[in-house]
This record gives structure tokens, sequence and C-alpha cells, in this order.
């Protein structure tokens, strides 16, 4: 199977199972440690990099990702996401639902969130606070200030808002790169690493976690609580960093998914 917008965690079934989750990869477990330890005869596949910043619509997005799996001609068992790609995964479940002859995908949302438009600004003010200790004196108050401005000015224009907060990210990495003596390899990865995340978040904000047709599943770490009201929710004894990673979570998700190996 080729594959551009999507990578291959596992192949051990005809079926798919779409997972959306940063491709940039986390610390924590991922959805690669699910379908390793799910027990399951299923395809899982994972978004990729690929196109992630060349349009800033979710619906282009949804398309591609939806069309090149369906163009492998295998049906789509289920649709999983975790955090803000939970916003992502209904949209790409309600595209493969709208699909002529296509069966509703069980939806499985872990740790579910929804993406405010001051998500954002969080996650740069986030960014910019980690590396606190090498900024010059005021910098990082001065930049909690101005992207408060900066988003009280353009809600209307996300996109600008997220081109505005990686310039502004760049030039305080750049400044620590010269202070440090750092290379600029160091410092373009930083910055790309960021402009990643922030038009990830982006197409998230204009996702949601309703679903046209059926009720995901909410699957919580012990701390988390679903945004939204959940007609069908289960809560783990685990962090979050370690919900996807999960025995327990595996052997519920092999339940709903079904066609559980020995």
């Amino acid at each position: 199977m080729e594959l551009t917008t999507w990578r291959q965690l596992c192949d051990r079934g005809r079926d798919l199972v779409l997972c959306l989750d940063f491709p940039g990869g986390r610390a924590a477990a991922g959805f690669a440690d699910l379908a390793a330890g799910a027990p399951v005869e299923l395809c899982f596949l994972h978004i990729a990099w690929s196109g992630l910043h060349a349009d800033s619509r979710l619906d282009a997005h949804i398309a591609q990702w939806v069309g090149e799996a369906l163009a492998s001609r295998r049906p789509v068992r289920a649709v999983l996401g975790f955090c803000a790609g939970t916003a992502l995964a209904t949209r790409v479940a309600d595209a493969v639902s709208a699909t002529a002859g296509a069966t509703p995908p069980a939806v499985l949302l872990f740790d579910a969130a929804a993406v405010p438009d001051a998500a954002l600004r969080d996650q740069f003010v986030s960014a910019v606070q980690a590396s606190a200790p090498y900024l010059a004196d005021g910098e990082l108050d001065d930049a909690r200030q101005w992207s408060r401005e900066l988003l009280a000015t353009g809600r209307d224009d996300l996109p600008r808002v997220a081109t505005a907060l990686v310039d502004r990210y760049d030039q305080l990495m750049s400044g620590i790169a010269d202070r440090l003596s750092l290379g600029e390899v160091l410092r373009r990865e930083l910055t790309d690493g960021f402009a990643a995340y922030m038009a990830y978040l982006l197409l998230a904000a204009q996702g949601g976690l309703d679903l046209r047709v059926g009720t995901p599943m909410f699957l919580s770490s012990r701390d988390h609580r679903p945004p939204v009201d959940t007609a069908r929710g289960m809560s783990f004894g685990v962090d979050r960093e370690r919900l996807l990673g999960d025995a327990d979570v595996w052997r519920v998700v092999a339940g709903v998914l079904g066609e559980a190996r020995p």
C-alpha cells in the first residue's frame, strides 16, 4: 500500500484504523504503542508530515487523508484521535461515513480536547516559557503581553495569528542562539518544530467533538474530564502519558474494534 499522507504503524489485517495525533510524535505513549499492543487483526495508519504546512484549510486535508485511505479499497473499521487530534478524528470519520457504500466507522477519542482560538496563544506562551532561563530580561513578559493583544485583535484570522506567533518565536530563538553561540541548524529545528505544531493546532481548531452519524466513545486518563457531555465514556487509572500504552486500554479498544486475535 503506497502512502503519502499516512504512515503505517502495523498491518495485521485488511480493515483500516486511522489514527489522528500530532505527527511529530510525543515523549509519552502514542498510537504506535496502542497499535503494537491491542490484540486485533487490523491495519493501523497514522497521519504523516506530508503537506501539513501546505494548506491551512481542514477540509483540504480531510479530502486528502480520506481519499488516500479509501483508495486502498480497504474498509475503515475505526478512527482514533488523541488530545487535539480528537477534533480531527471526528471530521475524518464524518467524511468516511459520507462516502457511498461506506459503513460508519467506530470513533474512539482519547483525552478528548476541543481546540479554542486561545490554544494557539497558550502553546506559544508555553513554548517560550520553556526557554525562560535563556531569554533576556523582560522578553517572557513582553511575549505574553504581545501574544494576548495579537489574539484579541486577530481571532477572525487565525492563520495570520499562527504566522505571527511563529515569527515571534523564531526571533526569540534567534536571540537565544546568538547569546549561547548555538548553531543555525539547532535554531531552525526549534522553529520548524514549533511551526509544525502551530499548523496542526490550526487544523484542529477547525474541527470539533461532534459526529454527524453515531456517537464517539471517550476514553480518558485519570485526571482528564472531557469538555463535552458524553453518552459513552470510560476513565482509566493511568496518567495521560501512559493512556495509549496501558494494557487495560488495549483490551477495551480490542473489544470495541472486534476481531480479537488469540
